[in-house]
């Protein structure tokens, strides 16, 4: 994959840092639930369209269904479509035959991964998340989990 189709899908992502940034400013002032020992972001997402649910955990095996008011959390999620610039930029049947590639479909996928780690990072850092009670993890669907607090990675199966 070349430094231009890196540097799109950056772009596409980077569309969502301003919404990010107030997300994580929200997320950090509100009233969890008092067991809640760490909030999960999940990302997921393939062929473009990723997101993270965010969940208020008690451990790595217990969601919480209740905040500190005794309501269902209001905690939203994120979400990104990180082939937004390369459809603006590239002529529609280059975009197309790019899609049609399912190897490089494959590689673009695994590089928003990767630098969705590094986009997150920037938005709670500059959301003031470095003050946060709570550690924040991102967790990825083959079990890797991050802590944004401590920018390092963690064992899960420990916790």
């Amino acid at each position: 994959m070349d430094r231009k189709i890196k540097s799109l899908l950056q772009e596409g992502i980077n569309l969502e840092k301003e919404n990010v940034i107030q997300h994580f400013r929200y997320l950090l002032q509100y009233p969890f639930h008092p067991d809640t020992t760490f909030i999960l972001l999940e990302i997921r997402g393939d062929r473009g369209i990723f997101g993270a649910t965010i969940t208020p955990m008690n451990g790595f095996g217990r969601q919480l269904n209740m905040d500190a008011n005794g309501e269902d959390p209001k905690v939203g999620s994120f979400g990104f479509y990180a082939y937004e610039k390369l459809e603006q930029v590239l002529p529609p049947e280059e975009f197309e035959k790019l899609e049609e590639d399912e190897e490089l479909v494959d590689d673009m996928d695994d590089y928003v991964k990767e630098y969705l780690l590094q986009f997150f990072q920037e938005c709670f850092d500059q959301a003031g998340g470095k003050k946060s009670k709570l550690p924040y993890y991102l967790g990825y669907t083959n079990g890797d989990v991050y802590d944004l607090l401590t920018e390092r990675w963690i064992d899960s199966s420990v916790e």
